[in-house]
């Protein structure tokens, strides 16, 4: 960037090239703010290069990866704003391109927005509205040529593993392995070889299915195979085998094979924290499942202290008043709680609750099962202060009257 910069000037497309590719990198390494503060950055320099026309590629590409650290943050609201601006963008693109070069670059930008914003409306829980994104891209794909290049193939296959997910969501297993399967033959057809990191991401979901029919033996050889696949393409110290080496610990879980999946679980833990340091998106969700051990085994201490990195964490990336950093105070009330500490378990609560009425109102079953929780530890207070006044009660009335005498 200094280099460009010295030779071009601020204002250069170069510059504003340089620049995202600084956000990217901050972005992976969970810098969120630095990443933000680039993107608008390249934004801004492609608008004064191209005389302040937002209609052009760059200036979308810009607006989507801003997109990106928003749906990173659970921001989803503000990521499906910069999304659908960069995808109205690229459709008017789309309309005033007239070469055949042209056209399939620009359904490619088309229908890989459309389906990031599906994922975000999945991520909303408004799956008829994910699906309809999904289907666009679907018919803007198989309506034109680009289905049948290389890197139309494999939008294609990452759309059908999308729509599988919402099956999923549906509960509709049996649509869901059909896409899944159609997405794993697709990629092994246009990549060449089974032996792809593409094929291991379609592999974990296909093992996510069996997993959700119980069939754990199914979805174990699954995940086992795509994380070997990960291992000889990406090497042993990549992260993106992390997330299928969780569903494997998961797995042992189930079957209470606790120190099991305690190895599991430390590993993508340890692949995580070496690729993107302690407070990272990705790491959070890994700890908390090993507090959950911890818990399971009655070692309290320390999944108290694993679950306060977890509250750690989630204030740095999301700030003090995220439900998700509710979620981290309900973990540590529950270690008070397992411990009898029922006044520090009702603190931490109340403070969970206090996130909620505010992020998610009064009727929401977030709230609702917070407030319960806290009238069942404000129960059991009660109860073990009537108990302790009853045993005193008790000392008392067993007392050696000539002591109590001699005592006056």
């Amino acid at each position: 960037k200094t280099i460009y910069m010295d030779t071009f000037g601020e204002n250069h497309a170069f510059v504003a090239g340089a620049r995202k590719n600084i956000g990217m990198v901050m972005a992976e390494k969970g810098e969120y703010a630095k990443a933000v503060e680039q993107f608008e950055k390249a934004k801004r320099i492609y608008l004064v290069v191209r005389g302040g026309d937002s209609m052009n590629r760059d200036v979308a590409s810009a607006i989507s990866c801003m997109g990106n650290v928003k749906n990173r943050l659970g921001e989803l609201d503000e990521a499906l704003e910069q999304y659908m601006e960069a995808l109205s963008i690229y459709k008017a693109i789309k309309e005033k391109i007239t070469t055949p070069e042209g056209t399939a670059i620009a359904i490619r930008d088309v229908t890989a927005t459309l389906k990031v914003i599906g994922m975000v409306r999945a991520k909303m829980g408004d799956l008829d509205a994910a699906m309809t994104f999904f289907e666009e891209a679907m018919t803007l794909l198989r309506s034109s040529t680009v289905d049948a290049s290389s890197i139309g193939r494999e939008i294609t296959a990452s759309v059908l593993a999308r729509m599988g997910s919402i099956f999923v969501k549906k509960g509709k297993l049996d649509q869901a392995m059909e896409h899944y399967r159609e997405a794993y033959e697709l990629t092994v057809r246009n990549r060449g070889t089974s032996n792809h990191q593409e094929v291991a991401s379609i592999l974990h979901y296909i093992g996510g299915i069996f997993h959700k029919r119980s069939d754990f033996d199914e979805a174990m050889n699954c995940y086992q195979e795509a994380i070997r696949i990960y291992h000889q393409t990406l090497g042993l110290g990549n992260p993106t085998a992390a997330g299928t080496l969780v569903m494997v610990g998961s797995i042992h879980y189930k079957r209470r094979n606790l120190d099991s999946a305690m190895m599991f679980y430390r590993e993508a833990l340890r692949l995580n924290r070496n690729a993107y340091g302690l407070h990272h998106p990705d790491v959070a969700p890994i700890l908390k499942s090993i507090g959950t051990i911890l818990t399971k085994k009655g070692e309290y201490r320390e999944a108290y202290n694993i679950f306060r990195d977890v509250l750690s964490i989630k204030c740095t990336i999301h700030g003090t008043g995220h439900p998700e950093v509710a979620s981290a105070y309900k973990s540590l009330g529950n270690v008070h709680y397992k411990m009898g500490e029922l006044a520090d378990a009702e603190r931490q609560y109340r403070h969970a609750l206090t996130i909620y009425r505010r992020t998610r109102g009064e009727e929401h079953r977030d709230t609702i099962a917070a407030q319960t929780t806290i009238e069942h530890i404000r129960y059991w207070m009660r109860e073990r202060g009537q108990k302790k006044m009853e045993e005193r009660h008790s000392q008392s009335s067993t007392r050696d009257p000539s002591t109590e005498e001699r005592s006056c």
